[in-house]
């Protein structure tokens, strides 16, 4: 999961949410939120300077994409999928990227889902899949980019909880990296996991101050 061999950096695809209330409780019981905000901040702020970031929208991470895209002028890089069968519903901050793409409805919601992370999960060569939090749809997105994306490598971040920590959890030992755990320097984890070079510090925004 965790394998660090050289890579030339390349687009990367972020999976995240926030579990819900009301959803399966295996996923709120581990989540930590602060963590998962952290984690999500920090991952762009790793990205974007240099490569894009695709993800499917979230209410709760969206925003969070946004904000770090715009303060590092790199708005242009970042590329969010929404399902048209929630076109009436999608929050205002899914709205205000640049790059926002629709896939069309098909047939049922589970239907529209699976449709749009097919689309969004084939869109790249991914250099790396990032895992974070998350509920049934992580899981879900975790399987379909193993098998589209095998030259990928994948990171559950098990230190955010929720589904993240039970796709860790479910990986041979031999295949992961101890920091997906322990490691909450998330920039850091992240650049060593990615192969990436800090960014100067006037032109990365902190993500200690995530709102």
């Amino acid at each position: 999961m965790a394998d660090t061999v050289e890579r030339s950096p390349g687009p990367v695809f972020l999976s995240a949410s926030v579990p819900l209330p009301g959803r399966d409780p295996v996923y709120l019981s581990t989540a930590n939120i602060l963590a998962i905000r952290e984690a999500v901040a920090a991952l762009t702020v790793v990205v974007l300077p240099t490569d894009r970031l695709v993800f499917g929208g979230h209410p709760a991470i969206s925003p969070l994409v946004h904000l770090a895209a715009e303060r590092l002028g790199a708005a242009n890089r970042v590329y969010i999928y929404q399902s048209q069968f929630f076109q009436n519903v999608i929050p205002p901050s899914s709205l205000q990227f640049r790059h926002l793409i629709w896939t069309p409805v098909s047939g049922s919601e589970a239907d529209s889902l699976l449709l749009m992370r097919e689309r969004m999960i084939s869109s790249e060569r991914f250099q790396a899949g990032v895992f974070i939090g998350g509920m049934e749809g992580l899981e879900e997105e975790f399987e379909l980019f193993r098998k589209a994306q095998p030259q990928a490598i994948a990171l559950a971040v098990a230190s955010t909880g929720a589904a993240a920590r039970i796709l860790f959890d479910r990986e041979p030992w031999g295949s992961k990296d101890a920091g997906l755990e322990n490691d909450v320097a998330y920039a850091s984890l992240f650049r060593r996991l990615l192969g990436r070079n800090a960014a100067p510090s006037s032109s990365s925004p902190s993500t200690s101050s995530v709102p």
